[in-house]
């Protein structure tokens, strides 16, 4: 595949997705909006401490999750 057909084919596939966080890890391979970067990390923590105070019976303790994985292996 030449060069600008492959680059066509990633812009079609880049337009016609919604899953923002592959567009979050284009755009910083791409070093784009590096202060929204920042923003949107800020956002995604505020809302998960929300969540949290929310739910906290929803939290699992690490020694909890440690061990399912072994039990899982």
């Amino acid at each position: 595949m030449d060069l600008k057909l492959k680059k066509r084919v990633i812009k079609e596939k880049i337009d016609k997705t919604d899953d923002e966080k592959a567009l979050w890890a284009i755009a910083r391979i791409l070093n784009l909006d590096q202060q929204n970067e920042s923003e949107w990390h800020k956002q995604v923590v505020k809302e998960r401490f929300a969540d949290y105070e929310r739910n906290p019976q929803n939290v699992i303790s690490w020694k909890e999750i440690k061990k399912k994985w072994k039990n899982e292996v």
